[in-house]
């Protein structure tokens, strides 16, 4: 026992600049885990807001593409109106209608959708609790318009997408292009009377990110 003391005895154990010098390297290993953490949780959330934009940009889509034949403002019910198969709006005696009404693809040609700056939370926290995204539907107004005024309500507030700038605009745009000189832009191919283009756009992280889908949004054949 007197041995295996002795043998012990001549050992020093550790220094205080060699325990400083552990201690160090110990807490570069604890912020360098720390720090992959937060980029982590960041990443996460960034990556959360590109399927969010996504799945909004595509339901745009969707709901251009299935009210390509409802007019714009009105209730064809109410109204007794019908889109005939050259696309042209006629009453449902078959008479000529109003000028003015117009398909909503037209109309979003004339007037697209745009929201130039989104509203951010306050920063007090007191906020109204948000409304419905289908609070303003109104049945005179149509289908067509109803989808306007929820597009509005879901990409105008700090609700569905985060707010991080000025520049997370969100516009949704239509291009009429035909091979005659009456559209906006024009293509040898295109033989229709008018080929309409959709683009939704939506920007992220105050610009940095942008999400575009380009897409057929209505047609009107040429009428020989």
């Amino acid at each position: 026992m007197k041995k295996l003391f002795n043998k012990y005895k001549k050992q020093s154990g550790l220094s205080l600049l060699e325990a400083l010098i552990s201690s160090a390297i110990v807490g570069i290993g604890f912020i360098a885990i720390f720090s992959m953490v937060n980029f982590s949780i960041q990443s996460i959330g960034t990556s959360g807001e590109r399927t969010k934009a996504n799945y909004l940009i595509a339901m745009i889509a969707e709901d251009i593409i299935g009210h390509k034949d409802s007019v714009y403002g009105v209730n064809p019910e109410e109204e007794k109106i019908v889109r005939d198969a050259s696309g042209n709006i006629l009453k449902a005696d078959g008479s000529d209608a109003d000028e003015s009404l117009e398909l909503f693809s037209t109309h979003l040609k004339d007037d697209n959708f745009k929201v130039e700056k989104c509203k951010a939370k306050s920063a007090d926290g007191n906020e109204a609790a948000p409304k419905s995204i289908y609070q303003d539907v109104n049945v005179s107004h149509g289908g067509a318009k109803n989808k306007f005024n929820k597009w509005q309500t879901i990409f105008g507030d700090d609700r569905y997408l985060k707010c991080r700038g000025d520049k997370d605009i969100k516009n949704v745009k239509i291009f009429e292009i035909c091979r005659w000189d009456h559209c906006d832009y024009k293509n040898e191919n295109i033989t229709d009377e008018a080929l309409y283009i959709g683009r939704v756009q939506v920007n992220l992280n105050n610009g940095k990110k942008r999400r575009f889908l380009y897409f057929q949004a209505d047609y009107k054949i040429k009428e020989k």
